[in-house]
């Protein structure tokens, strides 16, 4: 059986890590991502993929995730906190 995005989250980053829904880094109407800084939430993707975790099939599983539980306003929301985050970024690149 194929490992959920959160299990392979706690490989990574420990099983008491507080954020592995993902929701700090890909839903900006939570709280989750409120309670985190842009800087620390690319520190976290960047964790992620030097763990060799492809970005795209963890946003495929966390998508898939919420749409079981029906929550089409978390699935939607991936690309708009993509975006954010993109957009710091670059206006904050030295």
């Amino acid at each position: 059986m194929k490992e959920d995005y959160e299990e392979r989250m706690d490989k990574i980053f420990g099983s008491s890590w507080r954020h592995r829904t993902l929701r700090t880094i890909f839903d900006p109407y939570s709280s989750e991502w409120d309670k985190t800084s842009y800087d620390k939430k690319l520190e976290i993707i960047k964790k992620i993929i030097d763990n060799g975790e492809e970005l795209q099939y963890i946003i495929e599983d966390y998508k898939e995730r919420y749409e079981e539980q029906n929550r089409k306003d978390i699935v939607r929301s991936v690309e708009f906190a993509l975006l954010n985050l993109l957009t710091y970024k670059l206006k904050n690149e030295n």
